[in-house]
C-alpha cells in the first residue's frame, strides 16, 4: 500500500468516527420548564425563540409553568433566548444553550425559576445566572 492510499484510509476512518461520533449527541431530546416566581400576584409575559422558530408570546400567573421540547442540532449550537417582562421590567436570558445545558438537561427537564435577580437552573444543582444584557 502506498502513502497516499494509508492516508486515504486514515481520512475515511477518521471522517467516519467525527460523523457517527457527532450523530449520537445530535438525538439529544431537552424539555425546559418555566417557572414564575417573580413574586406574589405578579403575571409575567414571555417569548422564547430560536433563530429559525419562534414559539409565540406567553403570560404565567404567579408559580405556573410552561415549556417546550427541543432536539439540539447536530453542531452542538442550538440556542434558544427568551424576553421577560413583569410590572416595569423588561428582561432576557438564553434559556437553552446547547454547550452549557446538554449534559446537565439531557436525561431531566430543564426547570428554570424566573425571578426578579435573575433565572434559575434548578435542574441538577440549583444555579443562579444574571440576566443577559439589554438588546
Amino acid at each position: 500500500m502506498n502513502g497516499s492510499s494509508a492516508f486515504h484510509i486514515i481520512l475515511s476512518v477518521t471522517f467516519m468516527v467525527f460523523l457517527f461520533g457527532g450523530l449520537c449527541e445530535a438525538g439529544v431530546v431537552v424539555n425546559v420548564d418555566i417557572i414564575n416566581d417573580i413574586g406574589r400576584n405578579v403575571q409575567l409575559g414571555l417569548h422564547c425563540k430560536s433563530k429559525d422558530k419562534d414559539l409565540g408570546p406567553q403570560s404565567l400567573a404567579p408559580q405556573q409553568h410552561w415549556g417546550f421540547r427541543k432536539t439540539l442540532d447536530f453542531w452542538g449550537v442550538t440556542l434558544f433566548f427568551c424576553h421577560f417582562e413583569w410590572e416595569n421590567q423588561s428582561k432576557w436570558f438564553d434559556i437553552l444553550v446547547a454547550g452549557r445545558d446538554r449534559n446537565t438537561c439531557a436525561e431531566h427537564p430543564c426547570v428554570w425559576s424566573i425571578r426578579p435577580s435573575g433565572p434559575c437552573r434548578l435542574t441538577g444543582k440549583e444555579k443562579c445566572f444574571p440576566w443577559n444584557d439589554q438588546y
